[in-house]
């Protein structure tokens, strides 16, 4: 067996057998020796019925059925428990991703062009389809947060192809739909490489993103800073700048209005100029080590532009938790914080700060 392909389900009965359909005709038109692995969990819509009842059309297709909905990433570690080819293959079940793609993804990797290959809607010629403005958002949001551990344009894909032997004697325990950054930083590869893929929004069924698996998202990065040691020292020293920040900011805005009797609004304006300064000049000289002088006006006005984004990030995300996801504002609140800080940390080191 050359290649095996696993498809987490959940409530898929109106898109696993079109795709099944699909990943093998490609399989018999390019003469891939693949298997097909399904894992269920124990969908209410009888997905795993009929994929069972697939079996007997599909010589090669296998099923896992799980007790409940455990999710997307437990999922694709169970499949690749039983599976037998040499490379690894996963996609998402509801026909998002396209199947024609799998033989030029296979073959880059069966040429020894790379040991790692991505369906990337972020390189040249991919794109999104489908998919309104606050989905997109979120999505380019969550990859601007893996920045700081990898160069991957589209680490939050689920389309993707990785050699077996780069998984042995690797321990994987990522929780939610995002996998592929886990094995980004914790796979033992060469090379990899981004295809670009037109990712269409399901037309039949359910999404299953669940607002828990931002906890989830948010969770996983954190357990992923050991991975870049380097960044952690910085990570933290920009957070205690930021607290200093703050400390300045309060100060200020309390000094301007309470004594100079200036209007608290217009007294928050300059507590924010003189946080964002402060913030600028000990991190420019401790956080990342630069000479003071080095560019001082550019990176001053790149690191000013990165702080307004990070407010306004803070305030959508404020929003979307609040009024779309009915979580208490106050929770929000923190949550959102914590985004806007690594948008905020994440922004200045790749591009205010860039070595």
């Amino acid at each position: 067996m050359n290649l095996s392909i696993i498809i987490p389900t959940y409530n898929e009965k109106e898109n696993i057998p079109i795709l099944l359909n699909k990943i093998f005709n490609e399989f018999k038109e390019h003469k891939i020796n693949g298997e097909v692995i399904v894992v269920d969990d124990n969908s209410p819509d009888g997905t795993g019925k009929i994929v069972e009842n697939l079996k007997k059309k599909y010589k090669h297709l296998k099923i896992i059925h799980r007790s409940g909905k455990l999710g997307l990433s437990s999922a694709v570690l169970d499949g690749f428990k039983i599976a037998k080819g040499n490379v690894f293959g996963v996609m998402d079940a509801d026909l998002s991703h396209p199947p024609e793609k799998i033989p030029k993804m296979f073959s880059i990797i069966k040429e020894e062009k790379a040991d790692f290959v991505i369906g990337s809607r972020y390189v040249k010629g991919g794109r999104i389809e489908g998919w309104n403005f606050k989905r997109k958002t979120m999505s380019k949001i969550a990859t601007l947060l893996a920045k700081p551990f990898t160069n991957v344009k589209d680490p939050m894909t689920g389309f993707f192809m990785i050699k077996k032997k780069c998984l042995k004697d690797r321990r994987f325990n990522p929780k939610g739909f995002k996998i592929l950054l886990e094995l980004i930083l914790k796979a033992k590869y060469k090379k990899i490489k981004e295809v670009p893929i037109v990712f269409i929004n399901r037309t039949k069924g359910k999404s299953k993103a669940e607002s828990k698996e931002i906890f989830y998202y948010l969770k996983n990065l954190l357990g992923y800073w050991p991975y870049r040691r380097g960044v952690i020292n910085e990570f933290f020293k920009f957070a205690f700048v930021g607290f200093i920040g703050t400390i300045i900011n309060l100060v200020i805005l309390a000094s301007f209005t309470e004594f100079l009797k200036i209007y608290y609004l217009l007294s928050a304006v300059f507590a924010f100029v003189a946080a964002a300064t402060s913030n600028f000049i000990l991190n420019k000289i401790w956080t990342f080590k630069e000479e003071i002088k080095h560019k001082f006006l550019g990176k001053y006005l790149k690191f000013f532009l990165v702080s307004v984004v990070a407010l306004l990030v803070n305030l959508f995300f404020l929003y979307v938790f609040t009024e779309f996801l009915g979580i208490y504002y106050l929770i929000s609140q923190i949550l959102a914080i914590g985004i806007a800080f690594i948008i905020n940390f994440s922004g200045n080191k790749i591009w205010t700060f860039k070595r």
